[in-house]
């Protein structure tokens, strides 16, 4: 796990589209935190999560179901946090990432061709703002605290580095180093609304994301899921949804809730929610 460079050549093999690999399992989850335009190119920010990567046997970076401090710590400080995409007509044309090893470096790369160069980075610190955050929000450790720009955490103290320092220095990079001036290419990235569309689009009868009709008038007969589990047909036609979200590229569990319930028009009940939530994390075949 030491050696960063190698490994984010296994991003390459992704369809930015989504977060699948070829075979329909996640390679390093990630969220998209923001979208912004500028004159000729769009920046995303998004970032690689704790959860759902270290604890989840089918993301390339799984160590643990029940990972230690010790094990949330080294993932946490040393492999990447936020990553930025630069967009023109919703084609990435340079990748961006802070990278810790051998040294703190802007490491930037192609989508396309898998060209990367390396830039200094003058940014100090321990841990990015995002991971202090989300140590804190799944209380992994129940002594752990952010006091001003310093994370206490597993009995030791690390440095933030704040998101909007990072922010700072990707943009001043972009400018110096010209990387909006790259050529569009055949790869699209589908932004939220696109998404959200295209789900509401093939939810409709007999699109790609219509696990219901086929059912229909047969709802609450009994299904086996698997040895010693089992559940109704609009059980697993609800986690197919949103299993089928995930694949889509939409970005959280919650977007996928959102999406549901416009949709439907109304709030969504305690069953849909749940197994949605299955499904969009894949927890059935975990």
């Amino acid at each position: 796990m030491n050696k960063i460079y190698p490994f984010l050549m296994i991003l390459l093999s992704l369809n930015l589209f989504s977060q699948t690999d070829k075979n329909g399992n996640p390679v390093f989850n990630s969220v998209t935190l923001a979208e912004e335009k500028f004159d000729d190119y769009q920046l995303n920010t998004n970032y690689y999560t704790i959860d759902n990567n270290i604890n989840n046997e089918n993301s390339s970076v799984f160590i643990n179901q029940n990972p230690t401090l010790e094990q949330i710590e080294t993932f946490a400080t040393r492999l990447p946090s936020d990553f930025f995409l630069i967009l023109k007509d919703n084609s990435p044309i340079n990748m961006i990432m802070i990278v810790e090893n051998p040294e703190k470096k802007f490491f930037v790369i192609n989508p396309a061709n898998g060209i990367n160069k390396t830039f200094d980075c003058s940014i100090k610190g321990d841990i990015t703002e995002n991971r202090a955050k989300e140590i804190i929000a799944k209380k992994y450790d129940s002594k752990a605290k952010i006091n001003g720009n310093k994370l206490f955490f597993n009995n030791k103290e690390f440095t933030i580095i704040s998101s909007n320092e990072i922010k700072s220095g990707i943009t001043k990079l972009i400018t110096d180093e010209k990387l909006n001036e790259g050529k569009a290419t055949d790869l699209k990235i589908a932004d939220k609304a696109i998404l959200r569309n295209t789900v509401i689009k093939e939810s409709k009868v007999g699109g790609k994301l219509d696990f219901f009709t086929e059912i229909k008038g047969h709802e609450m007969d009994a299904i086996q899921v698997k040895k010693g589990l089992f559940s109704t047909k609009q059980g697993i036609a609800l986690y197919k949804w949103g299993r089928a979200n995930f694949e889509i590229g939409v970005n959280t569990a919650a977007d996928a809730l959102e999406i549901w319930s416009d949709i439907k028009g109304r709030k969504a009940s305690q069953k849909e929610i749940d197994y949605i939530k299955m499904g969009f994390n894949k927890e059935l075949e975990k």
